[in-house]
């Protein structure tokens, strides 16, 4: 569904992302991690028009999207959260989502139609709030909910989500994987999954890509990158004489 082939994003003399390849296919769910400063909010932002690429191409449903903006990216069928939620807080709940029916889906609807997806949107979701609610008044967790029913809304085939479990409870992560999975299960919508807490991304998805420096060191199955010694390296910094990981004191 999606390819990205040799995708580079230079900022002046720093190469954020470098050569990447790779490829995300129908009803998956593929998590993107790495250190901090790895390239992996840069890749999202590339994919999705924010920062256009230097060098390589990206396809999606076999259409060319290199260059393309961000809103024409959405209108493909690719949307995305953000670590911290953008949402419109003088908004209520349902304006917020009703902007990716109206907006982000290509079709043509008519405001009572989106009001109906949105609504949909936010059952999936299951918020603790009314539609008529203030986003303003709000806490974190459902700012993300909100965020989340938005992208949903819109009618992707491809969720980018970036960091959904920064700040929440232990609870409220459990929450926001089991509602990942189901976009995937039910909604037949791929997943690719930016996140630092391992337990919930290794438990979660069907294939993991790390990046480290820019560059793609590993796609795997969560197994198979758990197990790879340039993953440990990467994470717990360079190697002894013996060829062991040795922890970067810093």
């Amino acid at each position: 569904m999606l390819s990205a082939t040799n995708v580079t994003k230079r900022f002046g003399g720093l190469t954020a992302v470098d050569s990447v390849d790779l490829e995300i296919d129908d009803a998956e769910i593929v998590g993107l991690i790495g250190p901090n400063g790895a390239g992996k909010t840069t890749l999202f932002n590339t994919l999705t028009g924010v920062h256009p690429p230097n060098e390589g191409t990206i396809t999606f449903n076999g259409t060319d999207i290199t260059g393309s903006e961000s809103h024409q990216i959405a209108q493909h069928g690719i949307t995305r959260t953000f670590q911290t939620p953008r949402t419109f807080d003088e908004e209520t709940v349902l304006e917020n989502v009703l902007i990716g029916a109206l907006f982000g889906s290509g079709k043509s609807l008519s405001r009572s139609e989106a009001a109906d997806v949105g609504r949909d949107a936010l059952d999936f979701v299951d918020i603790s709030h009314g539609e008529d609610a203030d986003v303003s008044e709000l806490n974190l967790m459902d700012r993300k909910l909100v965020e989340l029913a938005r992208a949903i809304a819109a009618n992707p085939d491809l969720l980018l989500v970036d960091e959904i479990g920064s700040g929440l409870t232990p609870t409220e992560l459990e929450k926001l994987t089991n509602t990942l999975q189901r976009v995937r299960d039910e909604r037949g919508i791929s997943v690719f999954w930016i996140e630092h807490i391992m337990d919930a991304i290794m438990g979660a998805t069907d294939r993991i890509v790390v990046l480290n420096q820019g560059e793609k060191i590993a796609d795997g199955t969560p197994e198979e990158v758990q197990n790879d010694p340039a993953v440990a390296e990467a994470y717990l910094g360079e190697r002894d004489e013996d060829g062991t990981a040795a922890e970067v004191a810093e």
